[in-house]
């Protein structure tokens, strides 16, 4: 069976794209096709549990239809580098929701086995975050969005898009996003990982890690919820919030980095288990 593999689907219409991994063999995974339509555009419609027609920030229509399996974009053409990061994310995000799955606005991180969800605003330094912890080999999952499913989350495209270069990381990486991003490549990895904590971003003195109790943690992981419109299962996000939680504050200094990284990775490490 073809296809190409990112947030837990089989995506077909992509399959030249490299930014994502050949889908695995099976039939147990939801389906997607991407499409694109220049002609016109069709109007917003309320939400409905069969289709979703929802205008996006730049001006363009997504239109995703659940009897069809298809996700259209209306507008002018996108790259295949747009398709894979960041768009596909916002069809990946009705699909999911669709089939019961959780989605939330994070990136995540595996360390010894284990995932780990790092969540924050657009501004948060999310992806810088993670592209520091890929340039220590720590595997990265997804840089946009986590889809939770079965006690774990699944791997998105093999890529992560930065505003601007992060000072003294040896990554490989290439002009994107119609030269606004600078695009790091990243290995394949595991499909799907088991989810362990979460991990909150703020700006402030430190850097710092300060445990969050579940209570907390709730709120903030329904604030995070991608597309907050589409209906989730509250016993879904209680037992989601019952997972280690912290909130990691830095201040907005590149020098701070190397020990933002540190802290992180021993919050994951005490969490799998494993020595510091």
């Amino acid at each position: 069976m073809t296809g190409r593999f990112a947030y837990g689907l089989r995506v077909h219409g992509l399959d030249r794209v490299t930014d994502l991994m050949p889908a695995p063999p099976g039939d147990d995974l939801p389906e997607v096709t991407i499409r694109q339509h220049t002609g016109p555009r069709p109007v917003p419609e309320p939400l409905d549990r069969w289709r979703q027609v929802r205008l996006l920030a730049d001006g363009r229509h997504l239109a995703v239809d659940r009897r069809s399996g298809t996700a259209t974009f209306h507008g002018p053409p996108l790259t295949p580098d747009l398709l894979a990061h960041p768009y596909l994310a916002a069809p990946a995000v009705v699909v999911n929701r669709w089939t019961g799955r959780e989605t939330f606005h994070a990136g995540t991180f595996v360390r010894h086995g284990r995932a780990f969800a790092v969540l924050g605003s657009r501004t948060a330094g999310k992806s810088s975050l993670l592209a520091a912890l890929a340039a220590r080999d720590v595997p990265v999952l997804a840089d946009d969005v986590a889809v939770v499913h079965d006690g774990g989350v699944f791997a998105g495209p093999r890529c992560i898009d930065l505003r601007q270069p992060v000072p003294g990381l040896a990554l490989p990486g290439r002009t994107a996003r119609e030269g606004s991003r600078t695009r790091v490549s990243l290995p394949p990895v595991a499909t799907h990982v088991p989810l362990a904590g979460w991990i909150f971003l703020s700006w402030g003195p430190g850097p710092a890690l300060a445990r969050l109790p579940a209570a907390d943690a709730l709120g903030r992981l329904a604030a995070e919820r991608s597309w907050p419109q589409l209906p989730s299962d509250p016993a879904v996000l209680l037992t989601l919030a019952a997972l280690p939680a912290w909130e990691l504050t830095r201040p907005r200094e590149w020098g701070a980095l190397e020990a933002t990284c540190r802290l992180v990775e021993s919050a994951a490490e005490a969490a799998a288990g494993q020595p510091a």
